[in-house]
């Protein structure tokens, strides 16, 4: 930061940050309406977009919530303004990527239950283990 102008300085690191992790969360958004991110390759690739999510957003978090940020926004309101909008869409950003992450794991859930439940409609096997004759009730039905 230059001494003469530091406010445009940090306005610019915020500014920086906010461009970055919108680019994060849009790739992040992109590996779960893609391809299911939660099986395969999507999973490492959305863990490692959140690690650098997180880092990032941190850094946010410390850099505007420093006393320079505070002086800077008293002598630069116009130019807060616009950050706290960029700050406003990643925070937009991220409700949508959870929706559809919910989305996602929910319907991970209903495959996984679908699976889980025993089909009680067909069986090759009777109660004393003995094979069944489908080909009786086959005929039945035809008749």
């Amino acid at each position: 930061m230059t001494p003469n102008h530091p406010a445009t300085d940090n306005f610019s690191d915020l500014e920086s940050l906010c461009k970055k992790i919108c680019h994060i969360l849009e790739k992040e958004h992109a590996v779960l309406r893609g391809r299911n991110g939660l099986i395969g390759d999507g999973v490492q690739e959305l863990e490692q977009l959140h690690a650098e999510k997180d880092r990032e957003i941190e850094t946010l978090e410390r850099l505007s919530k420093g006393l320079g940020a505070i002086d800077q926004v008293r002598s630069n309101p116009d130019r807060a303004q616009h950050v706290r909008e960029q700050i406003e869409r990643c925070k937009t950003l991220q409700a949508r990527n959870h929706q559809v992450f919910s989305r996602v794991v929910t319907a991970q859930r209903r495959i996984i239950s679908l699976l889980r439940q025993p089909d009680e409609d067909v069986s090759l096997y009777d109660p004393r283990g003995r094979s069944r004759d489908y080909t009786s009730l086959r005929r039945a039905e035809l008749a």
